[in-house]
């Protein structure tokens, strides 16, 4: 019996502890259940008609010549059919599911429930006009960046696509009515940002198709929505965004529904600041006293920014990249961290340029469900030649030696594509392997650079310690900021300002995190997982005794797809789980 199914094996004797110790009925039901995989699965399909958007970034490419419906029509559609099959789920008689079919159901209820509040309550929809450009340049990007059918097939599907934006604009016209200041000056950046993707990046994708014919119908196309994202920009200067109005605060009751729903478990709020608060303040103290074994006579904040001298050259970030992937697969291997899959084909690769502005490095893996663009890519954003040299060496110094192996085990090995490819071998429910909690996808990725030094990547060396905490305060601001920005009136300088003192970011990038705060309430997900990780890791210990291993762990962990923690905490604990997440 191999590692894998060894881990299996482990997996199904604790559901199947997890079984005996409910009611007597309860042992005899099937852990899955019929009902329920006919209900996901005619639900998805529906989803898949009525966003294409969503089918083709699955891996879904029957509707590839379509565009989502954003009329208010087909929101209302949306809020209807959500609702529905809230009510389906529920007519099952719950206490017929077994254990494996119990959580499927309350994922997809909470999935159901959080697309209604967002659709019903947050309505984003009404009130912010990049979202509309952001589903047209989605709905291209999605067709142009994986080779699932030949480029001109593609290329069919992009001038089908474009065709149907100027329509789609106009009904976003119709639905944006307030917009508040703050999310104005960044819809502002993402349309402008939008509009160039549009001119010169889709351009150039298309270019490559040999076919004079196509290509004319592609510059009309083109064209066309253009000057139809254009005209939309203009109105919307005109329109709301001349006359701001409103809050993007989502207020406390919907921020602790949101945190609920995500995670399948109440936290009231003082205690998701509280627990926020400690970690930070544990972090800074611990970022301080390290560098001090750096060099004593400097502040913290310098010696941090020290670390960014030493670096790879330009032309050898792609090759620095490829080497840390391989130093890191070795060392996973060598300290038994993870049973990793048979899958090895992560390719290092330049970031596309349409995606350059707005990141450092980024793991594009496939949709769940492709079955032809199956590779999986580890973008890394090269220096441009006609950038100065100043801006050069500012790009340089974040893939300083000492950082970019961090973001690599996060993005690579052992994070999101090791928890990709361990889920494409995992026996998984459509609803386990469609939805997926982002605590629980970015909390093991931002838990395993911590894990990671302490297991002894860096051999001690302070300097890969200061490296993982500066990227873990970066984090735990996050997780305070869109706290107190959506329920405590922090305003966007204050948040700013909080970013600057406490993760020692640049005033730019401070900023820029500030801002991503109004706009993703709960974007704490990263530190939030991995402190739910770690009760569950210390938790885990306790129950295993003598017989506990961090791989056993680790590979008990993952699986079970990307579900919240709180279901792994049952799965993994059974009745020795105490239900507390933090």
């Amino acid at each position: 019996m191999n590692d894998r199914l060894r881990a299996t094996s482990r997996v199904l004797a604790l559901t199947a502890a997890l079984a005996c110790a409910l009611p007597a009925a309860a042992a005899d039901r099937p852990l899955g259940d019929q009902r329920l995989e006919a209900l996901a699965t005619r639900y998805f399909d529906a989803v898949w008609k009525m966003d294409p958007n969503r089918a083709t970034r699955t891996g879904v490419h029957a509707y590839d010549d379509k565009l989502t419906d954003l009329s208010a029509a087909g929101f209302n559609e949306r809020i209807a059919f959500a609702r529905k099959t809230l009510a389906d789920v529920r007519a099952i008689d719950a206490n017929t599911y077994g254990a494996d079919a119990s959580y499927d159901a309350r994922m997809l209820e909470a999935s159901l429930e959080s697309i209604l509040l967002q659709l019903q309550t947050r309505q984003t929809w009404r009130h912010d006009p990049s979202f509309y450009t952001g589903q047209a340049s989605s709905a291209v990007y999605g067709l142009l960046t994986r080779d699932f059918a030949p480029l001109k097939d593609r290329v069919h599907s992009t001038i089908a696509r474009e065709r149907q934006i100027p329509a789609m604009l106009e009904h976003a016209r119709e639905n944006v009515t307030a917009v508040d200041a703050t999310t104005g000056e960044i819809a502002r950046g993402n349309m402008r940002g939008t509009l160039t993707f549009f001119q010169s990046v889709v351009p150039a994708a298309v270019a490559k198709v040999n076919d004079k014919a196509l290509a004319a119908q592609f510059k009309t196309a083109n064209d066309a929505a253009v000057a139809a994202i254009g005209a939309y920009v203009a109105a919307m200067e005109a329109g709301p965004l001349a006359h701001p109005s409103g809050t993007y605060a989502i207020g406390p009751q919907t921020f602790e529904r949101m945190l609920e729903l995500q995670e399948l478990s109440p936290i009231t709020l003082a205690q998701y600041e509280r627990v926020g608060s400690a970690a930070l303040a544990k972090t800074k103290a611990d970022f301080v006293e390290t560098a001090k074994k750096i060099d004593p006579s400097k502040p913290a904040e310098a010696v941090a920014a020290a670390l960014g001298v030493q670096h790879p050259a330009g032309d050898m970030l792609l090759k620095a990249a490829g080497d840390d992937l391989v130093a890191l697969r070795k060392f996973v291997i060598a300290h038994k961290i993870v049973t990793l899959p048979p899958d090895n084909d992560v390719k290092v690769v330049a970031t596309p340029e349409f995606a350059r502005a707005t990141t450092f490095a980024s793991m594009n893996s496939p949709g769940a469900l492709e079955k032809v663009a199956t590779e999986a890519y580890y973008n890394v954003t090269p220096v441009e030649t006609d950038w100065t040299p100043e801006r050069k060496e500012q790009h340089l110094a974040f893939f300083n030696n000492y950082a970019f192996p961090i973001v690599s085990l996060h993005e690579v090995m052992p994070g999101h594509y090791v928890n990709f490819a361990l889920d494409k071998h995992e026996r998984l429910s459509l609803i386990r392997r469609l939805l997926a909690s982002s605590s629980f996808a970015e909390g093991w990725a931002h838990y395993d650079e911590q894990m990671m030094v302490d297991e002894g990547w860096g051999n001690g060396d302070p300097r890969v310690r200061l490296a993982q905490l500066r990227l873990a305060l970066q984090r735990e601001c996050r997780y305070l900021v869109g706290l107190r920005e959506h329920t405590q009136g922090m305003s966007v300088a204050d948040g700013t300002k909080f970013f600057r003192e406490n993760a020692f970011l640049a005033e730019e990038p401070a900023h820029r995190e500030a801002l991503r705060g109004t706009q993703d309430p709960l974007y704490g997900y990263y530190t939030l997982g991995k402190l739910e990780l770690l009760k569950l890791r210390d938790d885990y210990k306790t129950k295993m005794g003598s017989k506990y291993s961090l791989l056993l762990f680790h590979d008990e962990f993952l699986a079970h797809g990307d579900p919240p923690i709180s279901i792994v905490r049952k799965i993994m604990l059974g009745a020795d789980d105490d239900g507390k997440l933090l």
